[in-house]
């Protein structure tokens, strides 16, 4: 049970994509259609990558900096308030994206996480390659996960283009 807890803290950004992926495919079980599936996984990816993630990522820097900057390869410091605080808005905007159910507060949302994730995410490769780390949290799942989630968000933005409807 420790295992899978750790496993499931670790990971957080893996399995909340995987589980806003499946929501998004239950809810259009009945009358999918690409559009309607791209504009349901973005609803479930603001709530769960970016507004439970946000949030959690705002917990795990705010409350156990020092750990969280260990799993990173990186020294402490202060600016690990800076990056909770960060995270927190994150996760508010995910949570009212979903709540408000409005395209441009949900496009909003979502540029402002792609750009921020991305750009984690080609600084995790930068300290790969030039200070060889190989932290869990720089070489692991995040890694990918912010390099390849703000893509398939920007697809699914395009491929909900032309979705109005708010899936409830």
């Amino acid at each position: 049970m420790e295992a899978l807890s750790r496993a499931l803290l670790a990971n957080v950004p893996v399995w909340s994509l995987i589980l806003a992926l499946l929501l998004a495919a239950l809810q259009t079980r009945r009358a999918w259609r690409l559009d309607r599936w791209a504009e349901a996984s973005l609803l479930w990816i603001a709530f769960w990558v970016l507004g439970i993630g946000g949030v959690y990522g705002f917990v795990a820097h705010l409350a156990f900096g020092p750990f969280i900057a260990e799993q990173i390869g990186w020294p402490n410091s202060p600016f690990q308030n800076e990056v909770a605080y960060a995270n927190l808005t994150i996760g508010i905007l995910g949570l009212t994206s979903f709540w408000y159910r409005r395209r441009d507060y949900l496009l909003a949302a979502m540029v402002g996480y792609c750009s921020w994730f991305f750009a984690d995410g080609v600084g995790h490769v930068v300290s790969l390659l030039l200070d060889s780390n190989t932290a869990p949290s720089n070489a692991g799942s995040v890694l990918y996960t912010d390099l390849l989630t703000p893509l398939l968000v920007v697809l699914l933005l395009w491929l909900s283009r032309k979705e109005r409807c708010r899936l409830r």
